[in-house]
């Protein structure tokens, strides 16, 4: 008994399965025990619920809400969450997805009819919505607007105000970062905090590496992309959830406000039990704690000491000390005292006659507080006005720095102190941190980072750049400095030049519009100064190498390396990057057609395609497997190129010292070779049939058939020539360029040439008519001069060493 789903290419066998055969349903991802469907060809396995439910559904369909691609069906299973994109819901299990837009609808809205799409697009209007995808500043990735439902076991609470998730929310479900509606305001961007009381903080994104000073954990691990509250000055930070935490007990053990630290507030308890010591008994705390941010003082409970039975003086009774209490279902509880909502899973006080809760502060602090102590009362709450700063203030920098001594501490821009020097000379190989340009003249470096990669160093200047602008570009909102992007990356691209930048950079978090220092420091270019190329230039494109959208950027910064997926030569220049996975491809490269007739085998069509193995017909050297390994092939003759070598080989030379075509392998071929010979066969050479010396890294004529190479002057190729294609002789130069244009053509056959390949130019037309060498000799009239052949040379053979 078979099944054939309309989603699978084969037949699906019956078969049963026991207990111990270790199989998993590729839909719903359970272990598989009893009656299933097996294709064996793709090793895919179906409960046969799981196959019934997918028989009839088609693999692709289209969809009017996203009619530009086609819908893929996803067998995600039910532990994968995602958002249809029709209805806002969070849902699980099968969907059909787009794999260019990341547009998902679940089977529900994929197959509704007419007039339930209507009332959908009803009920969104109705619920005045205009944007479903908004930036929010202390988030790095777009949050998407959603309609809550609940997932089983999976419940999600707002981020910032903590309460449970209802009605229309706006969130990061890849983060778990969710934000009520009415809360997307109310997240303050500077404020002065107990914790911290000598310098305001600022909303920021921080380094992968930075800490929480309250919690003492990895901030990145905690809150991931989120943005947390930095001190500028001090190195002091904060995660958005310990900035909602604040001091409430005033005990006589300490001179600070403490704070409580439950265990259920720490996802990773492990971290948590052996990275805090309790500072009077010196044991490891294993349950929740008291902690002094300032002072870094952690106390158990037991240890401030939190008296087991205690007494308030609006209830008669005595309230006994518990762990944890829940009077009720409902889901909302209160402290009897300050009548705030507490957190059901702290210690309390308890009247069980009476069913009085009270926070543990608010008995305690009665006993210890005096009256004529105003100063040591508690400290607001995040709500409250006291705590948020208006205007974030500079940070004064020292102007009068000469003496080599004298250290800069900036925990901005770097977390160690910098020390003052003096270049006399440009420093070889080393770069400012900031700008990218080479080191000079006065500056700053750090001591403790010497022995890194490329050290840090910076410009004096680049040093004391101010701590937020105003920029004409974006004069919407400030845009504020950062050394290092926010997004998990070691670069940033900026949106004004599209220059690729691991340096310094200025950037508005709510916008996700970044300046790099070069932009953000000059005079903004006038208005319709761009030139014609660059207007013409798609910022943004899909290819058909790649699922995911690629974004135009310039890569020329000297200490970054990266090689195109296509060619594997190093980029320089224009270049076209996918920001999620790292691909990237030269300009030319994209504009490589995906069939081609290559000119060296024109009578059938090549594809550009993936390849692992097998050689080039061209140049006899391995396919590019490094990486990408994208290569030309006939499919007809199995014939495969490299792209060089598809390229770059258009016109055969017809000599009489030999009976095959010749080919010039030139400029492009030699920067293969040399990237061939560093990742993948360091012994890969070439030699010249004629004198047997080394050809490799010089241009050279090769015949494909009989696979030998010569020498330009083996060949040999005339010096000066006469030819029916121009009045005047021909002298042979090894490149040639007339102009700064860029681009170059053959004024024989007024195609495309090289400008570091060979060409023959014309001396008496003051070098105005320029030619191919294959466009001259092929109308020969008289040789005046030839090259000077080199010395036949009789060459010990190497096994590594091979001619091809």
């Amino acid at each position: 008994m078979e099944i054939k789903l309309a989603s699978h290419e084969h037949s699906m066998g019956y078969h049963y399965f026991q207990e111990t055969d270790d199989k998993w349903c590729d839909k719903c991802s359970e272990k598989i025990s009893g009656a299933a469907y097996t294709c064996l060809r793709c090793e895919l396995w179906l409960h046969q619920s799981c196959a019934k439910a997918l028989e009839h559904l088609p693999r692709e369909i289209t969809h009017p809400l996203h009619s530009q691609h086609h819908l893929i069906l996803d067998w995600s299973g039910i532990f994968r969450e995602f958002t249809c994109d029709k209805c806002l819901k969070i849902s699980s299990g099968t969907n059909y997805s787009c794999c260019r837009c990341d547009f998902q609808l679940d089977l529900v809205c994929a197959f509704a009819t007419n007039d339930q799409q209507a009332m959908k697009k009803r009920e969104r209007s109705n619920s005045d919505r205009d944007k479903q995808i908004i930036r929010h500043y202390c988030h790095s990735h777009p949050l998407i607007l959603y309609k809550y439902i609940s997932i089983e076991e999976h419940d999600y609470n707002c981020s910032w105000c903590d309460k449970p998730l209802t009605g229309i929310f706006h969130g990061c479900k890849g983060c778990g970062f969710f934000l009520h509606e009415f809360c997307t305001n109310k997240i303050p961007k500077t404020l002065n905090h107990p914790f911290h009381p000598s310098h305001p903080l600022r909303l920021q994104f921080v380094n992968s590496d930075s800490k929480c000073n309250a919690c003492t954990q990895i901030i990145r691990n905690r809150i991931g992309s989120t943005s947390s509250y930095c001190c500028q000055e001090c190195n002091f930070n904060l995660d958005i959830y310990c900035a909602k935490m604040l001091p409430t007990l005033k005990h006589e053990c300490h001179n600070h406000y403490l704070t409580y630290f439950g265990l259920t507030y720490f996802r990773d308890k492990k971290y948590f039990k052996f990275h805090l010591e309790c500072n009077a008994c010196h044991e490891l705390c294993f349950d929740s704690l008291y902690r002094c941010v300032q002072c870094n003082l952690n106390l158990h409970l037991k240890c401030v000491p939190i008296p087991p039975l205690a007494k308030h003086k609006y209830h008669r009774h005595l309230l006994v000390f518990e762990k944890s209490i829940r009077e009720d279902d409902v889901g909302e509880y209160y402290c009897d005292v300050c009548e705030e909502e507490r957190n059901p899973t702290q210690e309390v006080y308890y009247c069980e006659k009476c069913t009085y809760i009270a926070h543990i502060e608010c008995l305690l602090n009665e006993d210890v507080t005096s009256p004529e102590k105003g100063s040591s009362s508690a400290p607001q709450s995040m709500d409250s006005k006291a705590l948020v700063v208006t205007e974030m203030e500079q940070i004064e920098m020292i102007d009068d720095i000469h003496d080599s001594q004298q250290l800069l501490v900036r925990p901005l821009i770097h977390e160690h102190p910098l020390k003052f020097f003096e270049a006399i000379e440009k420093f070889e190989q080393q770069y400012c941190r900031a700008c990218r340009l080479e080191v000079s003249g006065p500056g700053y470096f750090c001591e403790g980072c010497l022995f890194f990669i490329n050290g840090f160093y910076l410009h004096e200047n680049c040093a004391k750049l101010p701590n937020e602008i105003q920029h004409p570009l974006h004069s919407q909102h400030p845009l504020n400095l950062y050394a290092r992007s926010p997004y998990m990356l070691d670069f940033i691209i900026c949106d004004e030049c599209a220059e690729f930048s691991p340096g310094f950079f200025y950037f508005c978090e709510e916008c996700d519009f970044k300046l790099d220092l070069n932009c953000a420091t000059r005079a903004p270019p006038r208005v319709g100064s761009s030139t014609s190329k660059e207007s013409e230039r798609e910022n943004e494109l899909f290819h058909f190498s790649h699922r995911h959208k690629l974004v135009f950027c310039n890569f020329r910064d000297p200490t970054y390396e990266k090689r195109c997926n296509f060619c594997r030569l190093p980029i320089y220049g224009s270049t076209y990057y996918c920001i999620a996975c790292g691909w990237v491809l030269h300009e030319s490269c994209l504009r490589l057609p995906q069939e081609m007739q290559v000119p060296i085998h024109s009578q059938h069509i090549s594809v550009l395609s993936y390849m692992r193995y097998g050689m080039c017909h061209a140049c006899a050297l391995k396919l590019l497997s490094v990486g990408a390994g994208y290569n030309y092939g006939c499919k007809e003759c199995r014939l495969n190129f490299h792209i060089a070598c598809a390229n770059s080989l258009r016109r055969p030379l017809k000599h009489k010292s030999h009976m095959h075509d010749l080919y010039y392998f030139g400029t492009d071929f030699h920067r293969f070779f040399a990237m061939y010979t560093d990742l993948i066969d360091i012994y890969a050479g070439y030699f010249c049939s004629h004198c047997g010396q080394k050809c490799s890294g010089q241009p050279f004529y090769r015949c494909l058939e009989c696979r030998i190479n010569f020498h330009l002057e083996c060949v040999p190729v005339p010096q000066i020539v006469k030819s029916k294609t121009h009045i005047h002789p021909f002298t042979l130069k090894d490149s040639f360029v007339e102009d700064d244009s860029g681009i170059y053509y053959c004024d024989v056959c007024e195609e495309e040439r090289h400008p570091s390949d060979h060409v023959y130019f014309c001396e008496e037309c003051e070098r105005l008519f320029v030619a191919h060498i294959e466009c001259v000799l092929l109308k020969e009239e008289e040789v005046l001069s030839n090259l000077v052949p080199r010395e036949s040379k009789r060459r010990m053979r190497r096994p590594y060493l091979t001619r091809h």
